[in-house]
């Protein structure tokens, strides 16, 4: 079997099984079984596959099939310009995320980075975390319940940033930060001290906020993704609530200069602003649109 023939071949196979860019899908998995680059492939559309290879690729094609991501069986998902290693621990970065980055780097361009200090909730692949840390060179924390998922994202920050760029922490949601700034309050135990390290504390929180309804039509793809990070209750937004309740309880001991910013559903918009305030009623709130124009990112100032 020729190159040309494999991929007429898995584009046929895909296309009858209702995937979106079958073509597509069969040039990536097919240049991962050869460990070549895509391009490569053109030209070289003659070239004969090894057995080994074959076998390889018609195992990936049946996968893909069965409508497993690409991103887990090539092992990795390009997200903000670098290459995210995943797996089925991890959500797959998706690009709607991204305007949360922009949001981050545009509201950060005018803070002390001597006293800055970032912290991504329910960090998954580290993809935002590790993303900040190269992109505004502040201190990252990466916090996550998942054990396993912490380590997909220790893995990402090995590779793409200094070692020293984002600090790792196993916990549920703020509850790391919160109580590492409670032992800094102990230490200077004058909340305005001279001596206190962080004036602003931003937190950047992609967190599961499918509900009930979306988690039963979910997509055949994503439901090969990790069920504890998509469900979240009936309205979607339990873990949300969770997140402001911990700020509430707690707000003392963070930094005056407390900057929250929140991935939702674009259905969610009115729901999630409700919740917020519902916790901090003076909050001020921004929304920012994805590359879609859809209600993505919510912007809090507490």
């Amino acid at each position: 079997m020729t190159i040309m023939e494999a991929l007429q071949w898995a584009n046929n196979k895909l296309r009858k099984a209702g995937v979106d860019s079958p073509m597509l899908d069969a040039e990536i998995l097919l240049a991962f079984a050869l460990d070549a680059p895509k391009a490569w492939l053109f030209a070289h559309f003659a070239d004969k596959l090894k057995t080994h290879q074959e076998e390889k690729f018609f195992e990936l094609v049946d996968q893909r099939e069965d409508r497993m991501p690409v991103a887990y069986l090539v092992g990795k998902k390009a997200f903000y310009g670098r290459d995210f290693v995943v797996d089925a621990h991890v959500l797959i970065p998706r690009p709607e995320t991204e305007v949360l980055i922009e949001c981050a780097i545009k509201i950060l361009a005018d803070k002390d980075p001597e006293r800055t200090l970032i912290a991504d909730l329910g960090t998954g692949s580290g993809a935002i975390a590790v993303t900040l840390a190269a992109e505004t060179n502040l201190p990252v924390i990466a916090i996550d319940v998942d054990e396993a998922a912490l380590e997909v994202a220790k893995k990402n920050g090995t590779l793409l940033v200094p070692e020293t760029a984002v600090d790792f922490q196993t916990g549920n949601l703020a509850e790391p930060i919160i109580r590492i700034f409670k032992t800094i309050r102990g230490q200077t135990n004058v909340q305005t001290s001279s001596v206190y390290p962080f004036k602003t504390l931003l937190l950047t929180a992609n967190l599961p906020y499918l509900s009930e309804v979306r988690m039963d039509n979910l997509q055949a793809e994503v439901r090969h993704e990790p069920e504890q990070a998509l469900r979240a209750g009936v309205d979607g937004l339990d873990a949300y609530w969770e997140l402001f309740r911990q700020l509430r309880t707690d707000r003392n001991v963070l930094p005056r200069d407390l900057l929250v910013l929140i991935e939702t559903d674009p259905e969610q918009r009115q729901a999630a602003e409700k919740l917020i305030l519902h916790n901090f009623p003076s909050a001020k709130l921004a929304v920012h649109k994805d590359l879609h124009d859809d209600d993505r990112v919510i912007e809090v100032h507490i």
